[in-house]
């Protein structure tokens, strides 16, 4: 040390530092690798149950996003995105029960998700929040192999599935969204319903409202006898406009 010019005690302060000297004059870009290269250490139980959370919403999104953007480009049949999708949505609701409170509506926890980690997934980020598949919320078209009449007799009897479930105060969010879900799925089947059908626009209404709840939620009273009453009004305008055809 003492033939490279180097005070001997000097030397031994910098060494004791661990080589701070050093890492200080390392460029940017090099200190941030070092750091990324790191070993995360999961100290708690808690925190590695939130990484793994956190690991699977992440995959949730990202098949989602991969899954959406294949039934636009239309290399996914209908039935076969409708099925995926169906698939993917209840354990998305699930998952999020468990996140963090800031974690639990899609409309803006996905967005702040994809901001903190980088991601692109505006596709996956809609379809969570409105909580139902493409071809239930814009009708995938008429199965020409099927009569008109099954599907009739399929939205009459959702109807009077959901009706029969809050007469019996089945009022949990996780046991009326798949129903409600079926009426509107039944009633886009139907091609010659008028685009503005308004029983299935009060349907879907209310399958959005139940898409933004969280599954563990109920509807309070007044929510569902204005349901109730939704329904009923609704199926009657169904049976009437069928009386006309």
């Amino acid at each position: 040390l003492a033939r490279q010019g180097l005070n001997v005690p000097q030397a031994q302060k910098e060494a004791s530092h661990g080589g701070r000297t050093m890492v200080q004059n390392l460029p940017e870009n090099d200190m941030i690798r070092m750091e990324l290269s790191k070993p995360v250490m999961v100290i708690e139980e808690n925190n590695r149950q939130e990484i793994e959370l956190l690991a699977d919403y992440y995959a949730l999104i990202r098949t989602m996003e991969k899954l959406e953007k294949g039934y636009i480009r239309g290399t996914i049949s209908h039935n076969d995105y409708e099925k995926e999708c169906q698939r993917l949505i209840p354990r998305f609701s699930t998952l999020k029960e468990c996140l963090p409170t800031d974690m639990q509506d899609p409309a803006t926890a996905i967005p702040t998700f994809m901001s903190r980690y980088q991601l692109k997934a505006v596709a996956a980020a809609n379809r969570f929040s409105i909580g139902v598949p493409a071809t239930v919320a814009s009708g995938g078209g008429e199965d020409s192999s099927k009569p008109k009449a099954l599907f009739v007799a399929e939205a009459v009897q959702a109807f009077i599935t959901v009706m029969d479930s809050l007469r019996l105060n089945m009022t949990a969010v996780d046991q009326i969204h798949p129903i409600t879900a079926d009426i509107v799925n039944a009633l886009n089947k139907i091609t010659t319903l008028p685009p503005d059908f308004e029983p299935k626009t009060k349907v879907k209404r209310w399958l959005q409202t139940l898409s933004g709840m969280r599954a563990t939620e109920m509807l309070d009273e007044d929510q569902t006898r204005q349901f109730l009453f939704d329904l009923e009004s609704s199926h009657q305008e169904f049976i009437d406009w069928l009386h006309k055809m």
